[in-house]
């Protein structure tokens, strides 16, 4: 029939402005939802290698907990006891034999206790201690445990399971290792890694509020397509009598309306989501090219894929019930009726009569006021809501103080700083807080945990206990005010808690609460030892070292972190002065190091990239004999200078079997070898080759003395001569700088020798801030030397030692020292200002700013679009007025300042209305719990800064949209503006893109 063709293919200009919103619509939501599934991907897959591994799940009795263990799963009764000092401690007891079968089985280590004693990771030394049980007090003998990645806390103690019924055992843990699903469910059962499900939680939060904003997006949507149909249906009443006159039925007319609606919202949806694609992948791209950071892969996944089809659907609907809800009246109304104006809502009505009284507007009609105000709270919830997530991770990613990581870690969970690093600020008079992060799950929702010194931690982020008190001991933990609310927690409530990357568990007991700006108090705060298991960083280490104020800053970009020279050097040989540097900008940058001995100078120019670590060698000739100062930059080393044919002995074994005929090595104090020195066993005599080495002969057992004589110079070792000694290799150890700063990473040199006459392989071990391993292989009198870097220690004296198949043959010490250099040297780290989260998720996900930027201008199209819409309808209802305006002489920018004062006034009411409106959407949502993101709760906050800005927005979002309304309106004749004939009747070429249209 003629009229369906009519009214379902005759599109208008106002046709194209509602697909333009639809468009812009839907590119919005596909823009988000891409990028926050990429993310999503992002942190997940960065979290992959970290599955659950398993779940740790606490019972009360021992009942519970062996009906609910499996046959492969570990049950491990505890005793909670109170030590000498008061504090609280935990002895778990282990069956050893169940124990060993789930190493073998999961690659768990699980200390077996001793046959009597308890062991702990803490202790030094055997010791006595009286624990106090629920059932009993018993004094026990504690042995130090040296497991270092047990599942188990270090400082637990361990036990058998008799001791742990003779103190009372408070509880048991089921550690299971079946596959159950990945995702934490709110049983109680606690992943042994939590990384994995933290972030597979987390972000479902982020997808349920992506589904609320596509909720919101969505009545923009039926709004815009709302009003361009009750337009169409006006300039089209004629036809529709005449369709009703000649037998049409109302049923039939709203059907059509209902497709033509969803066919408008449909093309807009399919442009909609061409747009969203291409344009978050052209900013992307646009990013890469120009230099800006970003690791997101945008594409359209299976995963996508799933949540945006529905979504369509659902805005599709959406479209085609607006279409049929605006044609509703007049297709229902009597075909002899041709009454020019159509009947507006009862509180459109209502509202209008009553600002109407108060003011009267030239040419726009207070009837707009209530549509206007529901676009215009969509666009002030938005936002609210940014205002109120930028508020809440402010914090996170910046600070008014300085932040310390590893420049050299690419991540913020990667990150070992010494915690020295905050001793030596405080000593400086600053405050300082050494802090751990963790990934933590419980009752299947996300949650962030952080080590912490919990009065430094006050000080620094401006925390106050609401409730409580403050932690005492690793056991312990005090909740943040939004955490408690979120997971339900109150005082005294127990948490099992899981490991973050490594597998690992605790329990800890909250006894405060405490109120915090920001998303801090969204965490629950353990004690570094606690955070240390739960993380894996080594004793003495932590992630990160917040400050309250900013460390000024000397201007340098690059450091002396270290400087060492040999403990003696034959007189008139250089001096080798060994220069460790860093560079602690971004920037390349070039040092000069000079180095004074006596009244003798060296300088040297040395060029260092940004983050570079660099040794450099610079000798001075040594002059006179006896000890001589060494000079670099306020450094002191003191060396001593001895005659030139002092000679040393290397290579002797500390024990060697019978009759043996080890290979010894004869070496000036600089190390090079000395020819035809002599070297004697009693009266067995023999002289080195050119190499330095010679082989002794030794008798039988007993003590020997081996002789080395070149010149004046004379060396004496003395070795154990044993018939229960084995061959194996022999080896000196050293540590370059022997005083290094917190800064520096001193390095283990291990020089290792094969002194017998057949070929020995095996595993040579350096032990110091970590341990590293190296197989060597050496043929007979072979020498290798092995190397590593020492991470960064707090200061003191540190211990490092050298063990072959697991016996010590050399140990060594080194000092780390902390001084005020360190500070100067910390603020040029480029860690000023920022937090060290902020350079994980730009490490993580590159840089967002631009695609939030995008994302904030998408969506005031939308709202500008619906706006539009709006107000077209109602300044169209009035085309009449504007015709007498035009008719009656007054000029086209007389018509637009009329309809702007107007559009000012009546946008000044409707977004303070939405404001409100907004403001109370936001509340009821965060209140309903759903406003988290990764276990922060979001709490809407709205500073006047912003408050000024949203009305100011709103306000001019409205008076664009009059003033483009009115732009199309201004360019008719006034014949056509009076004449009230539809599009339709008049010459066709009106009807297609005439100005009333």
């Amino acid at each position: 029939m003629g009229y369906q063709r009519l009214l379902l293919t005759r599109w208008s200009r106002r046709d194209a402005l509602a697909i333009f919103v639809v468009v812009v619509t839907v590119a919005f939501l596909t823009g988000a939802t891409l990028v926050v599934l990429a993310a999503g991907t992002q942190t997940t897959t960065l979290a992959e290698e970290y599955d659950a591994g398993g779940q740790a799940t606490y019972y009360e009795t021992m009942a519970e907990g062996r009906a609910a263990a499996d046959d492969d799963a570990l049950v491990v009764p505890v005793a909670s006891v109170t030590e000498p000092n008061g504090t609280s401690a935990v002895v778990a007891g282990v069956p050893c034999e169940q124990a060993r079968e789930f190493r073998e089985k999961t690659d768990y280590s699980v200390p077996c206790p001793p046959d009597s004693d308890l062991t702990n990771g803490e202790v030094g030394s055997a010791m006595t201690r009286n624990l106090d049980g629920e059932n009993a007090s018993q004094t026990v003998r504690v042995s130090p445990r040296g497991e270092s990645d047990s599942i188990l806390p270090p400082y637990w103690y361990v036990a058998d399971e008799s001791v742990v019924n003779r103190l009372g055992h408070t509880g048991v843990f089921v550690i299971d290792t079946t596959p159950h699903a990945v995702e934490p469910t709110a049983d109680g059962r606690t992943p042994l890694r939590s990384a994995l499900p933290f972030f597979l939680t987390g972000i479902q939060q982020v997808i349920t509020v992506l589904g609320m904003t596509a909720v919101g997006t969505s009545v923009l949507v039926g709004i815009t397509v709302y009003g361009v149909t009750r337009m169409h249906t006006r300039d089209r009443r004629r036809t529709i009598c005449v369709v009703r006159a000649t037998g049409g039925v109302p049923g039939t007319l709203l059907r059509l309306y209902g497709i033509r609606a969803g066919a408008l919202t449909a093309v807009g949806t399919a442009l909609g989501y061409a747009v969203g694609v291409v344009l978050t992948n052209v900013v992307v791209n646009t990013a890469i090219y120009l230099g800006v950071p970003t690791s997101l892969t945008i594409r359209v996944t299976e995963r996508a894929a799933t949540i945006l089809l529905p979504l369509y659907a659902v805005i599709v609907a959406i479209g085609s019930a607006a279409g049929v809800l605006a044609a509703w009246h007049v297709t229902r109304r009597s075909p002899t009726s041709d009454a020019p104006r159509q009947k507006s809502s009862r509180w459109g009505s209502a509202v209008g009569d009553v600002l109407g009284r108060v003011h009267r507007l030239t040419l726009l009609d207070w009837r707009t006021l209530v549509p206007s105000v529901v676009p215009l709270a969509a666009f002030v919830t938005v936002v609210v809501l940014i205002a109120s997530i930028t508020g809440v991770v402010s914090p996170l990613v910046q600070t008014s103080g300085t932040t310390i990581t590893d420049s050299n870690a690419n991540h913020l969970i990667a990150s070992r700083v010494p915690t020295g690093y905050a001793d030596t600020l405080e000593d400086r008079g600053m405050t300082a807080s050494p802090e751990i992060l963790a990934f933590g799950v419980h009752d299947g929702e996300p949650m962030v945990i952080r080590g912490v010194r919990f009065a430094s931690f006050s000080r620094v982020s401006d925390t106050r206990l609401v409730n409580g008190r403050r932690p005492n001991g690793p056991n312990e933990a005090v909740a943040g005010a939004d955490l408690t609310q979120t997971h339900d927690l109150s005082l005294n409530d127990s948490v099992t808690l899981g490991g973050s990357t490594k597998a690992g568990f605790d329990r800890v007991t909250i006894v405060g609460t405490y109120a915090a700006p920001g998303p801090f108090d969204d965490q629950l705060l353990v004690s570094l030892p606690t955070a240390r298991h739960l993380a894996r960083v080594d004793s003495g280490m932590v992630q990160m070292v917040r400050t309250d104020s900013r460390i000024e800053a000397t201007g340098k970009s690059s450091a002396i972190v270290g400087v060492s020279v040999p403990a003696h050097v034959s007189n008139g040989a250089a001096i080798p002065v060994r220069v460790q540097l860093q560079n602690l900008g971004s920037e390349q940058t070039n040092r000069r190091v000079s180095v004074q001995v006596g009244d003798r100078r060296r300088t040297r120019s040395v060029s260092l990239d940004g983050g570079e670590r660099r040794t450099v060698v610079v000798r001075l000739r040594a002059t006179r004999l006896g000890r001589q100062q060494v000079v670099v930059a306020n450094r002191t080393r003191t060396v001593r200078i001895v005659p030139h044919d002092t000679v040393e002995l290397h290579g002797i074994p500390e024990r060697t079997p019978p009759n043996s005929a080890p290979l010894v090595r004869v070496t000036d104090v600089s190390g090079n070898p000395v020819r035809n020195a002599t070297v004697s066993v009693g009266d067995n005599e023999t002289t080195t080759e050119a190499n330095g080495t010679a082989r002794v002969q030794l008798g039988e057992s007993g003590n020997a003395t081996i002789r080395a004589t070149a010149g004046n110079g004379t060396a004496m070792e003395t070795v154990r001569v044993s018939p229960s000694a084995t061959r194996s290799v022999v080896g000196q150890l050293r540590v370059q700088p022997r005083r290094a700063t917190l800064l520096g990473r001193p390095t283990a040199l291990l020089e290792v020798t094969n002194p017998w006459n057949e070929t020995l392989s095996r595993t040579v071990t350096i032990t110091g801030t970590d341990e590293y391993s190296h197989r060597v292989q050496l043929a007979p009198g072979q020498q290798t030397t092995v190397s590593t870097e020492l991470n960064p220690a707090a200061p003191g004296s540190h211990p490092v030692r050298a063990t072959v198949n697991g016996r010590t043959f050399d140990e060594t010490t080194y000092r780390v020292v902390g001084d005020d250099r360190i500070v100067s040297a910390l603020a040029t780290s480029g860690e000023t200002g920022s937090t060290g989260i902020s350079r994980a998720i730009s490490t993580a996900f590159g840089d967002l700013d631009l695609l939030v930027g995008v994302f904030v201008c998408l969506a005031g199209l939308m709202t500008v679009g619906s706006t539009t819409a709006t107000i077209a309808y109602t300044i169209h209802s009035r085309r009449r007025v504007v015709g007498v305006y035009r008719a009656t002489g007054a000029s086209p920018v007389k018509i637009v300042a009329h309809v702007l004062t107007d559009a000012l006034i009546v946008g000044v009411v409707a977004t303070v209305i939405a404001f409100a409106v907004a403001m109370v959407a936001v509340s009821l949502l965060a209140e309903a719990g759903l406003l988290i993101l990764y276990g922060v709760r979001i709490t809407p906050s709205v500073t006047p800064r912003v408050a000024i800005g949203v009305v100011a927005a709103g306000v001019g979002v409205m008076c664009l949209s009059a003033a483009l309304v009115t732009g199309a309106l201004i360019r008719a004749s006034p014949d056509s503006l009076l004449s009230d004939r539809p599009p339709q009747t008049r010459r066709p070429e009106e009807s297609r893109g005439g100005p009333d249209e």
